[in-house]
């Protein structure tokens, strides 16, 4: 493992507040920044960032920690990837691993996932050099002339081209010395099934290298550029080590930054769709691929906007394929609209044929996707007192998906209005929604007595507390926060940096969770050190309470037995308790 000096020169090199404000809007609020949880579904920001104290934490689930925390919970990075990241964007060098660093798994598993990013830069190069190759690029470099596609924005989406052959990238692979099973595995070659060897999966298309938001080579997708009966128009590269679907988005690490300033994101169903849109000047787009839109997608995208254009296909696939996405987006409480295109024609051919500002006026206009939705059924089903109730029937588990009361009244009117009913009339026939549990239970405070928790995180976040509490250990109560109290006062007596950043692994979550609210409580030091000596006399307090408790029951058992000399005893030995008792609570 890295040492505590390295992990400190990376904290003090790196601004938490810049870290994570490449990832999700922050706005500033007192002395720390605000901005909307990326690890929660909320409307109202209530994820806290303290450039201060080099913390974050939302106050809705509880989810806090340092730089590293950040970028292992947004990234699904293990402790020793997200360190590597860090180092790099801080400049800090680090020493050699020891074998004995990682577990052996765990460094496999690192060292197969940069071999796969190897494997798949050799491919893209490959593909690359294909494509602008004088003459084994030409078909490809027609094909995109054909659709409009200029060269210089293939280059920029480092488009390729993959010949007839049957082993030219095998044979590339083999050069460079790649393992060719983890190239099957990533999709870049299959296993011949009669003979020894392996053969190129992709040949004879135009490829487009898949990136993942942090502008790495994941996988590729091929398009055939001649029509074939027995071959698939689309072939992509299958889930691995580095690549999974349902996760990642076509063009993000690409529209990211358009989609944080226009304050919105348009999401198409494929390549060609985004990249015509792409030439048209159209830069905050991006596209799930060879999948429907799933739940991962959209807490990715929500990263970066919670407004949402959703320009599928103008067919009946298309369109089923917005409404099957229209419970996810609901379900993160998110209003999308829905650009309806003319019957036939996709985001590719529809810019290409009419335009930019044709997209733009289509834009203007769309509804959301909702009542969309909602239009949609009424035609499906007709007119009369039965279609009504099959069309109710059909919107109303949508209307279950909206967390939000006040959201489910307005969109619940909507459809009274446009089925030509009473609000009443849809009211009766409303499914009783279940409670979401989970909001009431995530703030669940730890089970630590209360004024020994405050003194734990006094002596954490004010050094000037501790020192005026030193050497109190044995008043708690709570084995854990007495440890815990024990190795503070070591640390410090060390001059050791205590600091919330360094100790907070030694914390249960619900605890470090507690203090790293207390943390961005905007209070100075007397503030602290009132609190702390409160909370000192309530418990040193309750501690003589339950001690006078002891002894009034023992003076009652003594007193059954007639036991005159330990009755004596016992009734000094209160006499100095409620003495002690009166003086600390000034009674």
């Amino acid at each position: 493992m890295a040492s505590k000096e390295i992990l400190e020169e990376i904290r003090r090199r790196l601004s938490i507040v810049s870290l994570i404000g490449e990832r999700i809007p922050l706005k500033k609020s007192g002395r720390n920044f605000k901005g909307i949880c990326p690890f929660h579904q909320e409307k109202t920001p209530s994820f806290m960032v303290s450039d201060e104290k080099q913390i974050f934490h939302c106050f809705g689930c509880s989810t806090g920690g340092d730089i590293f925390t950040f970028l292992m919970k947004l990234d699904g990075l293990n402790f020793a990837e997200a360190l590597e990241e860090l180092a790099r964007k801080a400049g800090v060098k680090l020493p050699p691993r020891q074998k004995s660093d990682t577990p052996d798994a765990d460094a496999d598993w690192m060292r197969q996932k940069k071999w796969a990013l190897r494997l798949n830069e050799i491919a893209k190069d490959f593909f690359f050099k294909n494509l602008h190759d004088e003459t084994k690029g030409t078909p490809a470099r027609q094909y995109l002339k054909s659709r409009g596609i200029s060269l210089e924005l293939a280059k920029q989406l480092q488009l390729g081209f993959s010949d007839k052959s049957w082993e030219a990238l095998v044979s590339v692979l083999s050069e460079a010395k790649a393992p060719l099973k983890l190239a099957a595995d990533l999709g870049l070659v299959k296993k011949r099934e009669k003979e020894e060897g392996y053969f190129d999966f992709f040949r004879a298309r135009l490829i487009f290298p898949i990136f993942d938001v942090k502008g790495e080579i994941v996988g590729f997708g091929g398009r055939v550029l001649e029509k074939s009966d027995d071959s698939a128009k689309y072939l992509n590269s299958s889930d691995s080590i580095l690549y999974n679907k349902s996760r990642t988005v076509y063009g993000l690490n690409w529209a990211k930054e358009a989609i944080r300033k226009q304050e919105e994101a348009i999401l198409v169903e494929g390549y060609m769709d985004l990249i015509s849109l792409k030439q048209a000047g159209i830069e905050n787009v991006v596209a799930p691929l060879g999948t429907a839109l799933t739940l991962d997608h959209l807490q990715l995208l929500k990263r970066y906007t919670t407004n949402f254009v959703v320009a599928f296909d103008g067919d009946d696939a298309g369109t089923q394929a917005a409404f099957r996405a229209l419970p996810l987006f609901l379900g993160l409480e998110l209003v999308p609209k829905a650009l309806t295109l003319p019957t036939g024609m996709d985001p590719d051919n529809f810019i290409r044929q009419e335009g930019k500002e044709a997209w733009e006026k289509l834009k203007d206009r769309s509804q959301t996707l909702f009542e969309y939705f909602v239009d949609w059924v009424i035609k499906e089903t007709g007119k009369g007192t039965a279609a009504k109730v099959e069309a109710w029937e059909k919107i109303r588990p949508l209307l279950a998906k909206v967390k939000n009361s006040v959201e489910a009244g307005i969109y619940r009117k909507k459809v009274a209005n446009k089925l030509g009913v009473d609000e009443e009339w849809l009211q009766t026939r409303h499914e009783t929604r279940i409670p979401n549990l989970e909001s009431r239970t995530s703030n669940l405070e730890p089970s630590y007595p209360e004024e020994e928790r405050l003194l734990i995180a006094a002596m954490i976040l004010k050094p000037k507390v501790a020192k005026m509490l030193e050497n109190i250990e044995d008043i708690f109560t709570d084995p854990t926060l007495k440890n815990l109290a024990k190795q503070l006062f070591q640390e410090y007596a060390e001059e050791k940096n205590v600091g919330l950043t360094n100790i907070q692994d030694k914390l249960d979550e619900r605890l470090a969770g507690w203090i790293r609210e207390m943390a961005l409580v905007e209070e100075d030091d007397t503030v602290w050190e009132k609190a702390a000596m409160d909370c000192l006399t309530k418990i040193e307090s309750k501690s003589l309470g339950i001690r006078l408790t002891k002894l009034n029951h023992e003076i009652a058992i003594a007193e059954d037995k007639g036991d005159e000399p330990l009755v004596l005893s016992l009734l000094t030995q209160k006499n100095e308790l409620m003495q002690s008792y009166k003086k600390r609570t000034h009674l």
